[in-house]
Order: C-alpha cells, then sequence, then structure tokens
C-alpha cells in the first residue's frame, strides 16, 4: 500500500503500459471457418428474435483465433451498416469505471469498504447500516430509481429530460428499501450513483474528469469517454426502443441525456476500447493484488445464481466483465483469465433493462467453451 501512495495510479499505469506493452495487441489468425460460421448463425438467430438493427462483435482468444464482425444496420434512416469502429452507449459497463475509481481510493487509504453512506450522504433509508461494500456488491437493498413508475414515464417520453443525483435522492426518500442490507444480491443501478457522490466527495474531483484522466488517457481509449452532451462522436450506430416488449415501432433513442445514468451508465465506447478495458481489470492491472481479489469475490445474484457479482465486476461461467443496458443499446464486455480471452458484442436495439448482447454472449462462450456451460 505504501508504493501506492508514492505515486498516483495513472502515473503507475503509464509507466507499465510505456515498458511492458502489454496492451498492444499482437497480430492474431482468425478463429477456423466452421467456428466462425457457428458464431454467425448465433448472431443471425438473436438479431431475428430480439429485433436488434445491428450488431458488432468481437472475439479474442490467443492461441485459438479472433473474429471481429459487424452485422446489420447501424442507422435505419440511411440503411447505413453496423460497422465495427462504431461508438455506442454502453450503459452499466461504466460501473466498472466507477467501481475501480472508487477500489482506487480504497487502496490509497482515502476510503474504506466497511465505511457507512450516512457518512457521505445523510438520510437515505438503511444509509447507517449501508457501507461502500454494499454499494459495490448490490447488497445495499436500496430502492433502485430506474424502475420508479414516474421515473420511467418521464425518461420514455423525454430521454433529454434534466436530472441530477438529488433527483435520485429524492426517489430513495419516497421509496422503502427492497431488502436489509447483506441479505441479498440485487442489481441496482442507485449504488452507483451513489458510489459517483461519494467518488466526487472523497477525491475532491469530478467523476467523469477522474474517469477521463486516470483511465481513459493512460490506456490510450480513443474511442472512450464520458459525455456532457447527448451527442454521439462519430463514427456512431444510431440507437433504438421498440418498446418495453420490443414489438412496437422502432423508434430512434440515441440522443440521451448522460446525467441520467451518470456514474451508472453514461459512458460511450468501441469493440477496440472495450477489448482493452475487459482485460485491464479482469486481471487488476490499476489495484493492489489484495484489492483484485476483494473485488473479484463473487456472490450469485438472488434471482440469478448463473451470474455472480463481486465489486463492481459481474461474472458468468468464469468469464469477469459487466453487462450494460439503457434505452437504444445493448453491450457485454467479457474476460475469461485462464485463456486470456475476451468477447465484447454491441447491439443498436434496448430498453433500460434488455440482456441481448449477454445473451449473444453467453451462446458465443457456450459454442466456443461447452464445457463451462452443462
Amino acid at each position: 500500500m505504501a508504493a501506492l501512495k508514492l505515486a498516483s495510479p495513472a502515473a503507475i499505469l503509464a509507466f507499465f503500459l510505456a515498458f511492458s506493452g502489454w496492451f498492444a495487441p499482437a497480430a492474431a489468425e482468425e478463429l477456423p471457418a466452421a467456428e466462425q460460421a457457428a458464431l454467425g448463425a448465433i448472431v443471425d438467430q438473436a438479431m431475428v428474435e430480439k429485433r436488434l438493427p445491428g450488431v458488432a462483435v468481437g472475439v479474442w482468444i490467443p492461441g485459438r483465433g479472433t473474429w471481429v464482425r459487424a452485422f446489420g444496420t447501424g442507422d435505419l434512416a440511411t440503411g447505413a451498416a453496423m460497422d465495427i469502429a462504431d461508438h455506442v452507449r454502453i450503459a452499466s459497463v461504466t460501473k466498472t469505471f466507477t467501481a475501480t475509481a472508487i477500489l482506487q481510493l480504497v487502496d490509497a487509504g482515502k476510503l474504506s469498504l466497511d465505511d457507512t453512506l450516512e457518512r457521505f450522504i445523510p438520510g437515505i433509508p438503511n444509509g447507517k447500516r449501508i457501507t461502500i461494500r454494499n454499494l459495490l456488491a448490490m447488497t445495499s437493498g436500496i430502492y433502485d430509481f430506474t424502475i420508479d413508475e414516474q421515473f420511467l414515464a418521464d425518461i420514455t417520453a423525454d430521454p433529454l429530460m434534466a436530472f441530477t443525483p438529488d433527483d435520485v435522492i429524492a426517489i430513495l426518500k419516497r421509496n422503502k428499501p427492497d431488502f436489509a442490507p447483506g441479505e441479498k444480491v440485487v442489481y441496482c443501478d442507485t449504488n452507483f450513483i451513489l458510489l459517483g457522490v461519494i467518488l466526487e466527495k472523497v477525491s475532491g474531483r469530478g467523476a467523469a474528469d477522474i474517469i477521463r484522466e486516470d483511465f481513459i488517457a493512460p490506456l490510450k481509449l480513443a474511442g472512450t469517454s464520458f459525455p456532457d452532451t447527448p451527442d454521439m462522436p462519430a463514427p456512431f450506430a444510431h440507437g433504438y426502443y421498440a418498446g418495453e416488449d420490443a414489438k412496437g415501432t422502432l423508434e430512434d433513442f440515441t440522443r440521451s441525456n448522460p446525467d441520467l445514468p451518470w456514474t451508472a451508465g453514461a459512458m460511450i465506447s468501441t469493440l477496440d476500447d472495450l477489448r482493452v478495458w475487459a482485460k485491464t481489470i479482469g486481471t487488476g492491472a490499476l489495484l493492489s493484488p489484495a484489492m483484485q481479489r476483494e473485488r473479484t469475490t463473487f456472490q450469485p445474484f438472488t434471482d440469478n445464481p448463473s451470474a455472480r457479482y463481486g465489486l463492481g465486476l459481474l461474472e458468468i461461467a468464469g468469464f469477469s466483465g459487466h453487462w450494460g443496458m439503457i434505452f437504444g443499446y445493448t453491450t457485454a464486455m467479457y474476460y475469461l483469465p485462464e485463456d486470456d480471452a475476451t468477447i465484447v458484442v454491441l447491439g443498436n436495439q434496448s430498453t433500460n433493462g434488455s440482456t441481448a448482447a449477454t445473451e449473444i454472449f453467453v451462446e458465443i462462450a457456450r459454442s466456443l467453451y461447452p464445457e463451462r456451460f452443462p
């Protein structure tokens, strides 16, 4: 821990990148034709079943092969094809950045996993019992603001509406907690809005600035951003919403206010950048070994034991990473440490809870690693 206090995480990472070449992508052969055909069939079927206009997929398995492809349409108005270079909103993959920043503060001794929510944001129900660990691990029991009926009606009517963390806190104060802290593992976006507030209070810096300066810049994630406007960087895939059952008219939901999901889901990225980020967090390159062990102590979700959650990190069948879903876009980003393998899936039609990209990821991973999916 003493070594971490001698230099900033960004400086340590820059030195590591400069001299190791660890993140430099090596040329690789493509996967065998038969495997590519099988994976293509999985994507084609999912696009029909999930009404996805476009999908981009990247599979990188050192010593075995790669498969990077775009399918379908990125812009229904012009008919432009989906492209592997397209920017998309990555939604809850943002949580992995927020969590990493929080865990770096713990590594630096500026925050403890046992600190309570009440210390930073007074007046939240159960705030004196909810800890930083509970927020990171989805065990806080706090009410999820994204299921509030008024919030859902408002955001569906106007994805550009003004919204701040204070609005989230107001929603919390008018709703009861779902369960006692530590009692269950239940996915909840509110946890990471509150972590964003805590991140800013403890660090004295803006959350977006931390992510830009400490992660995006030193890792050279040129296609990744924490936006402060509704606009998308070019090139980008348009995002679509077709109602909660995905059966309605496909409406363009590309532009949305990044303040709505903020540190729980505001970020934008690309296939290649997510490949780098997946390995970065999957190997613990930005944290002390002890903190990475804490992060990767996974517990099964109460309502879905096939997926498990650590500290801002999700695990499915040995792959660690995260899913993302927001109006217009669905994302899956996972890394398998044993094989140094990465799988990323991006889609451009989603609700705030669609798991289409993760379902495609699971079928691709099952095809490539059948022994992991009995």
